[in-house]
């Protein structure tokens, strides 16, 4: 069965209508290059991540100096009463300039921590990038292979309905030399009608799969050639399993995320160590006027500690929020991977009960086109009647479609099995293909400005660094023998409601501390 899976895709009933080939085809490798170059979800999500990769540079801040400069240039003049009970002007003039340096010497692991949470969120915002890389390359080929799929319904339909208006008007001019009445004419048209109907809705179809493809692709879909089978497609599903595990760009993301919450707990603990700070200036200042000649230099330094002693119970609030919050994120990656695991199963199952279907389409139609066939002969030879002519008709139809939209269904099931997996990349699809190094950036703007003493203060302060390990609430406890409550009152009863009560808004009453502890 998974042979069949793999290798369905290119069997030469792709999709049954054949199709006029154009001299250049459009092809689903140069769909996936368009879109990857040009797409502007995965532009908007690129440039999210070159955002957040300055944040590590903003974080680290603290371990490189900063220098000023102050400069200030002042008069002031005020009247004042003298002992003889007479006003004096006193002028004061003042001209100064200062250069003025702090470096952080020791920090509590404070930086260490905002670092770690930085590239934390750096390196999840790349599962996250991947994730919207998946997603858009999804929907190119679900999207190509649907404009496929709707213009081959619409061409087997078309035919269909030529051959329905054929049997119109062979029933027509049947009855008038008296083989037929007028029932078999209106089974006819009615058959023919309905034929009518779905192609214009087949039509309809094929316009929105067309504007799906322009939209995630930046332009309008040629003649599409036969898609090829997809690289990198599991041999079981238990691969499956183990590859989502393991590549998962949803699960990369929450496992990362979760990492930041870890550094978050270090940041806020480390808000109780000691700063130790060297600060030291240099400059000029004149005493009384504005002349150069009355510069004097001035110098300054010094040392400082900073250390909260009482900070009204806010660092140790912060922290058991940032706990609670880690507790949160380790529970979001246990409910991502079970929903990667379910989409996983999912595709899977999909792919392997629409390559089923195809199978028993590409049966069902030459079963029915053979039995058409013989159902036509007998007709014009007189034994068999214009309803089975319809009735085999229809058949054959209904066959076709079956073939069409379960190989697309095939198809679609593979590509989503692949991007659950974090396998529809680019990079994993097509060969020179020139694509996206999120690290290029992120190295950028790490060199961009690298202070004389990083390496050494990073060490130190890493060392210092608080560690993240807590204790987390404990679970509920297992339910020993639940029973759901008995029904107090009856099921819904009483007439269809039609009205809603559109009263003004509801009074909120007045917050306090028992509202909230109970």
């Amino acid at each position: 069965m998974n042979a069949d899976l793999r290798a369905m895709p290119l069997a030469a009933a792709m999709f049954l209508a054949p199709t006029a080939q154009a001299q250049a085809q459009d092809v689903l490798v140069e769909a996936i290059a368009d879109a990857y170059r040009s797409n502007p979800t995965l532009d908007a999500q690129r440039a999210e991540l070159r955002s957040l990769d300055e944040t590590i540079l903003q974080a680290g801040a603290p371990y490189r100096p900063t220098i000023g400069l102050n400069m200030e240039l002042q008069y002031r003049s005020a009247d004042q009463r003298n002992l003889f009970d007479d006003f004096v002007t006193n002028r004061s003039r003042t001209m100064a300039a200062t250069l003025s340096a702090q470096q952080i010497l020791l920090n509590g692991g404070r930086t260490a921590a905002q670092v770690s949470i930085a590239e934390a969120r750096v390196l999840a915002a790349r599962e996250r990038l991947r994730l919207v890389e998946n997603a858009i390359l999804l929907e190119v080929v679900d999207s190509y292979v649907a404009v496929r799929r709707d213009s081959d319904l619409v061409a087997i339909q078309s035919r269909s309905l030529d051959s329905y208006d054929r049997q119109v008007a062979q029933a027509i001019a049947r009855e008038r030399g008296g083989d037929l009445t007028r029932t078999d004419i209106a089974q006819a048209r009615a058959q023919a009608e309905i034929i009518r109907a779905q192609l214009a809705q087949s039509q309809a179809n094929l316009q929105v799969s067309r504007a799906r493809f322009a939209t995630v692709v930046g332009r309008m879909p040629g003649t599409l050639a036969e898609p090829p089978v997809l690289n990198g497609v599991p041999l079981s599903l238990d691969a499956a399993f183990a590859i989502a595990q393991r590549e998962s760009p949803a699960i990369g993301e929450a496992l990362l995320s979760a990492r930041a919450g870890d550094a978050r707990i270090s940041a806020e603990r480390a808000e109780r160590a000691p700063v130790v700070a060297l600060s030291g200036g240099y400059g000029y200042r004149t005493a009384g006027s504005f002349q150069t000649r009355d510069l004097g230099a001035q110098a300054s330094g010094g040392v400082t500690l900073t250390m909260p002693l009482i900070a009204g119970g806010v660092i140790g609030s912060r922290i058991r929020a940032a706990q609670a919050d880690r507790e949160r994120l380790g529970f979001e990656v246990e409910s991502t991977r079970r929903q990667a695991l379910a989409q996983t199963q999912d595709a899977w199952n999909q792919s392997l009960a629409a390559a089923s279907a195809a199978a028993a389409g590409r049966i069902a139609t030459q079963s029915a086109q053979e039995a058409l066939t013989g159902v036509q002969r007998g007709f014009a030879e007189g034994f068999r009647s214009n309803f089975e002519v319809l009735d085999s008709e229809q058949r054959l139809l209904n066959a076709q479609l079956v073939l069409t939209n379960a190989t697309y269904s095939a198809y679609a099931a593979q590509a989503r099995l692949l991007a659950t997996l974090g396998r529809l990349q680019a990079a994993l699809l097509a060969q020179g293909l020139p694509t996206y190094d999120p690290t290029v950036p992120a190295r950028a703007a790490r060199n961009t400005l690298i202070g004389p003493i990083d390496p050494v203060l990073a060490a130190i302060d890493r060392a210092q660094m608080p560690r993240s390990a807590f204790t987390p609430q404990p679970p509920l406890p297992v339910a020993t023998t639940p029973v759901l409550r008995p029904a107090t009152t009856p099921p819904p009863q009483g007439s269809l409601g039609d009205k809603l009560p559109l009263l003004p808004n509801p009074v909120i009453a007045e917050l306090n501390d028992t509202a909230v502890t109970g």
